[in-house]
């Protein structure tokens, strides 16, 4: 009979899964989306630039937005770092006030 040992202790894992994820982000072209609310626990502007992202190995990739430096945090911990983990069906991500960012010209 296997014996289980008890699983340590797991900390941020949204923050290593996010960035793991992010590694392999492809930038959509988009114009940055920046939300009108600053995140709420430091006060941060929060900025959503579009991506293709691999959600499995055998799926093709889907558009997603990724949030820099991250959706919501609280005491210094980032709680989500996107808004598709922070629990808000995709029906209600229209009520995210927000504009897109002009693009700066040089010259």
């Amino acid at each position: 009979m296997m014996k289980w040992k008890a699983m340590g202790e797991i900390h941020r894992i949204a923050d290593f899964r996010a960035r793991r994820a992010a590694r392999a982000d492809v930038p959509i072209g988009a114009a940055p989306f920046v939300l009108e609310d600053a995140c709420p626990g430091c006060g941060q502007r929060r900025v959503a630039t579009m991506v293709w992202r691999r959600v499995s190995e055998v799926a093709l990739p889907v558009p997603l937005p990724r949030m820099e430096p991250h959706f919501l945090c609280r005491g210094g911990e980032v709680l989500f770092q996107e808004i598709t983990d922070a629990g808000i069906p995709l029906s209600d991500w229209s009520e995210i006030l927000g504009h897109f960012e002009e693009a700066s010209s040089a010259g």
